[in-house]
């Protein structure tokens, strides 16, 4: 409750901070790197499947389709809303491996 309260996830606020940076800076290789030091901070698994489609978006944005597509299949459902985001990058993958 107090976490609610007082700051929430460090994870979630770094991670959301650099997406917004890359929206702008479209630098996928900076921003993978950047990612990848993050997992230290994870601490749910909500914040795990977050961080694996996220990781999945960048190197699909890196022409990395291979394993792009090996991450986001490994990813487990958590809800409709994110089901349906990871529908869409498998979607968007699979269209280009074809």
């Amino acid at each position: 409750m107090f976490r609610r309260l007082f700051g929430g996830s460090k994870f979630l606020k770094k991670m959301n901070t650099l997406m917004e940076v890359y929206s702008c800076s479209h630098n996928a290789a900076a921003t993978y790197k950047e990612l990848v030091q993050l997992a230290p901070l994870i601490k749910t698994e909500g914040e795990r499947a977050l961080y694996e489609l996220n990781r999945a978006s960048l190197l699909y944005d890196m022409k990395d389709y291979r394993k792009a597509a090996d991450i986001v299949l490994e990813i487990p459902s958590l809800n409709p809303q994110f089901d349906a985001k990871c529908a869409q990058l498998k979607t968007k993958i699979m269209d280009t491996l074809i």
